[in-house]
């Protein structure tokens, strides 16, 4: 990685990721269109997990590489509590960003990541055939939704 932090890669890969789906997604290849709208609401996710809570890419041990993906650790402890892998996350963990917070629009927009309950990274490997098109336009929607709070939030440094 650059001398770049970890959400500022995250950020870029949100934008990237969510622009591959739409070209895909407008040329029919729903498969991959949905697999790439999954990748950019969770780095969009993790960029704000990095940028609004205690979640850390630090090493979990001392003199180890750093984390391949933001962990929270225990307070007292310090050992990792939990940590943001691929969707589907849980709407707990998702709570980290609004606590304390009156971010309205974020609450709402995360409320409908239920559309997201279903995806799996592991469909990489599946032929698309059980692939529903209403779905991967819910997604589509969703992950517009979550890209634009997250613009919202890099641009004025909070969360709405």
């Amino acid at each position: 990685m650059s001398g770049n932090p970890a959400e500022h890669h995250y950020a870029h890969a949100a934008v990237r990721h969510f622009n591959d789906a739409v070209y895909l997604h407008d040329g029919n290849r729903l498969p991959n269109a949905d697999h790439h709208f999954g990748f950019a609401v969770e780095c969009a996710l993790k960029s704000m997990v990095l940028r609004f809570t205690p979640a850390t890419m630090n090493p979990r041990k001392p003199n180890k590489p750093p984390a391949t993906r933001p962990w929270v650790a225990d307070p007292v402890t310090g050992k990792a509590v939990h940590d943001y892998g691929h969707l589907p996350w849980v709407t707990a963990d998702l709570a980290l960003l609004t606590h304390g917070r009156s971010a309205a629009r974020l609450s709402a927009a995360l409320g409908n990541l239920t559309a997201f309950d279903s995806w799996s990274v592991d469909d990489r490997y599946l032929d698309g055939t059980t692939l529903v098109e209403a779905h991967v336009k819910q997604r589509r929607t969703v992950a517009k939704e979550i890209l634009i709070l997250h613009e919202q939030a890099l641009i004025t440094g909070r969360l709405l």
